[in-house]
């Protein structure tokens, strides 16, 4: 499926966004944060190397305005020690207008929408 999405990673002082062409709705982004976290696991890699890596068709862009037709958009920063993911939506194909869909820890969107069905 052809749900486009960025992926912007706040760590520190610098911020990197991603593209990736498919499967961008919210259960897709799980499995790739799902595939994020597991190469985290048992490598000493930071978040955005290890995104990268775990998922073939990633690549960076230089911004989320980059890509005009995606559906949604994620950003990941760090509070207070736990990685937070905030996921936007597009209103509408005719809008440039994007609506925020949860706000949650990564680990626990990785729990909730890779357990539920994907669309």
């Amino acid at each position: 499926m052809s749900t486009r999405a960025t992926y912007q990673i706040k760590s520190g002082f610098s911020t990197a966004t991603i593209y990736i062409h498919h499967d961008g709705y919210l259960q897709g982004a799980a499995q790739y944060f799902r595939n994020t976290l597991d190469l985290m696991r048992i490598s000493d890699r930071d978040l955005l190397t290890c995104f990268l890596w775990a998922n073939k068709r990633a690549e960076l862009t230089g911004s989320h305005a980059s890509h005009g037709d995606t559906e949604y958009r994620y950003e990941i920063e760090k509070e207070d020690g736990v990685w937070i993911v905030n996921a936007y939506k597009r209103r509408s194909y005719d809008s440039d207008d994007f609506d925020r869909v949860c706000r949650t820890s990564l680990s626990k969107f990785v729990y909730e929408y890779s357990s539920t069905e994907a669309a």
